[in-house]
């Protein structure tokens, strides 16, 4: 049981169960079923009077898929709240793909804490609602729990003007401010991936007993020992949910035992969270079915990645525009286009920017963008939907030229002659900023202008469909 007890000269014994997910990433149909062997579990706990704590590593949303993106994560809302989630920690699905108005919101009203303590506002305040911390209570067991998440070094700095914690001396401050508060037992709830939380766990020895881990969707069949400090991870998409038998002796950490459970198609859905997906998927539908503009004949895949190149040309009065074929998967049919059509072909989250290069990179680009070599390359980049698409081929807008068998001659910008020395400007997405991501090596020397944080490529191409209209 874990209601405490003390006898003369008996050492006093309490348990707590941890419940513990991670990276859902909006995996709705796996996690109508998760939930329901969470909501077994936590009864089965219930009736033996066991205390029990449930918690979440971050990447609940996912923005990349429909259901989320049209209700603006407030289905996760529901969900979390529904199954009584203690506390979860701030993903970068939750903080790269929402704008920061949004996340702001969605942690404010959210019935379950949010846990974040080295990323804050640039003023040094909490985001939104977002706590560092938190201290709560289970049967007697005073549980200090601490959240983070991978600050993709800069990333968010310079996307949205959020600002660094040093990740180690804020987990270590807050777990000293936690014992002070009487923590018996603290928990870092983190999303910064399996090998960080080991690289670190030498640096945490005497401040945080159990890093319940994510990001890195790695499946920790039971929890591993790093230098002093437990680490657990549950793998990704709903597909486990993590158990960890947690036993204090007068107060301390003893003994630490976990497994994880995999959540098949013999585990019922539930039926509670299966209601809230129903209504999130009619509300869905509606998002899907606008009516973006009419083709009168079908497009091409090369003919849409030189409508986008287009469109990201002409939000930047750019001097050409650029679009790559992984960042939209296929044709256009002749007819109506919705917005469904475009999101179930462009799934990618990438951000539009506008940057520089010189005449001859864009040279180089022209000659390389059928080449199998680059277009097959398997390099992809943060925010590609599916994980693993190829760069592909290149549409370009705002820039011809002749090829004869391969050579590229009388390149032309507009109604000028290309100057290989001068400095161009191109509007395109994120991908084709790094050589590392696209492979193309025309963009070595590209640099960066400006960046649209608050909207994707397929934003772009949505509102240059409905001011376009019949095409």
């Amino acid at each position: 049981m874990a209601t405490p007890f003390r006898l003369e000269g008996v050492i006093m014994k309490q348990t707590l169960t941890i419940l513990h997910t991670n990276d859902v990433h909006a995996s709705y149909a796996q996690f109508v079923r998760q939930a329901s062997y969470i909501k077994k579990r936590k009864q089965e706990l219930e009736v033996a009077g066991e205390a029990y704590l449930l918690i979440d590593a971050g990447d609940h949303l996912d923005m990349s898929v429909d259901e989320c993106l049209a209700t603006r994560g407030s289905v996760h809302l529901e969900m979390l709240e529904e199954l009584q989630y203690d506390a979860m920690t701030v993903g970068n699905n939750e903080l790269i793909r929402v704008p920061p108005e949004e996340i702001r919101e969605l942690s404010k009203s959210s019935s379950v804490a949010w846990l974040l303590a080295n990323i804050k506002e640039a003023d040094g305040s909490v985001i939104g609602g977002m706590k560092p911390s938190l201290l709560i209570e289970k049967a007697g067991i005073q549980i200090g729990i601490i959240g983070t998440s991978d600050q993709f070094e800069d990333l968010y700095e310079n996307k949205y003007g959020y600002r660094n914690e040093e990740t180690v001396s804020v987990i270590q401050q807050q777990a000293e401010q936690l014992r002070e508060q009487g923590a018996q037992l603290i928990l870092h709830l983190s999303h910064l991936g399996f090998e960080e939380d080991r690289r670190i766990a030498k640096e945490l020895v005497g401040f945080v007993d159990i890093v319940v881990g994510g990001h890195s969707h790695t499946v920790v069949e039971t929890p591993v020992m790093q230098d002093g400090v437990y680490i657990a991870q549950a793998g990704s998409l709903g597909n486990y949910v993590g158990e960890l038998q947690v036993e204090l002796e007068d107060g301390k950490l003893g003994l630490v035992e976990g497994y994880l459970k995999e959540i098949d198609e013999e585990v019922p859905e539930d039926p509670a969270m299966l209601a809230i997906w129903r209504n999130a998927q009619q509300e869905t539908a509606t998002f899907l079915g606008e009516k973006l503009t009419v083709l009168e004949t079908a497009l091409s895949h090369e003919e849409v990645l030189r409508e986008m190149a287009t469109s990201l040309q002409g939000v930047w009065s750019a001097d050409i525009g650029l679009m790559y074929g992984g960042g939209f998967l296929g044709g256009l049919d002749a007819g109506v286009v919705t917005r469904g059509d475009i999101f179930s072909k462009c799934r990618s989250m990438h951000s539009p920017i506008v940057m520089e290069l010189r005449g001859d990179a864009i040279i180089s680009l022209i000659r390389d963008h059928k080449k199998p070599e680059y277009m097959a390359k398997p390099i992809y980049g943060n925010g590609f939907r599916p994980q693993g698409t190829m760069i592909g081929t290149l549409g370009f807008s705002g820039v011809t030229w002749d090829d004869m068998n391969g050579e590229i001659s009388n390149v032309r910008i507009g109604e000028e002659s290309l100057e290989e020395t001068r400095i161009y400007t191109v509007g395109t997405g994120t991908p084709m900023l790094y050589e590392e991501v696209c492979g193309y090596p025309g963009v070595r020397d590209a640099s960066l202008v400006d960046i649209k944080n608050r909207k994707m490529v397929k934003d772009v191409f949505l509102e240059y469909c409905r001011v376009k209209g019949n095409v």
